[in-house]
């Protein structure tokens, strides 16, 4: 369980919406996040990498968006929702080895980080990014 900690910029985000999930490895690698992945890079010739948004609300339910940053609202294709994740501080998570699956991977350390005190969880936006070539990156927002 290896993590660095970052500060992210404010970034705009533009995607499609996957109601009432609960974040981590289950539902990252479920058909309906696969398929909706792919619904995105289907768009980009030249490959995109892909970022899963876990947003919760003030009622404690987490929507996620599969998504693509964008500059502008403008820019984000009809009927996408779009939202800004505000900057923050997140402990970035990245594949260990561990684990076959490189999803499943980054989201054990995540919890084992979590139960150790190693980290103490903002509740905020999570991002997990799953790039072209494959890699995967979990930002979990954090308190420091």
């Amino acid at each position: 369980m290896t993590h660095r900690v970052t500060a992210r910029p404010a970034e705009l985000f533009g995607g499609l919406v996957a109601p009432r999930v609960t974040p981590g490895a289950e539902a990252s690698n479920s058909e309906l996040f696969r398929f909706l992945r792919e619904r995105i890079r289907e768009r980009y010739s030249d490959g995109v990498d892909v970022s899963t948004v876990f947003v919760p609300d003030a009622h404690g339910v987490v929507n996620a968006v599969v998504a693509t940053r964008y500059l502008s609202p403008a820019d984000v294709p009809i009927g996408d929702v779009f939202f800004e994740v505000p900057t923050g501080v997140y402990a970035v998570f990245e594949p260990s080895g561990t684990l076959k699956d490189p999803i499943d991977d980054v989201w054990t350390q995540a919890e084992d980080a979590t139960a150790a005190g190693a980290i103490f969880r903002a509740y905020k936006e999570d991002i997990e990014v799953v790039t072209n070539s494959g890699g995967v990156e979990l930002y979990i927002s954090i308190v420091i």
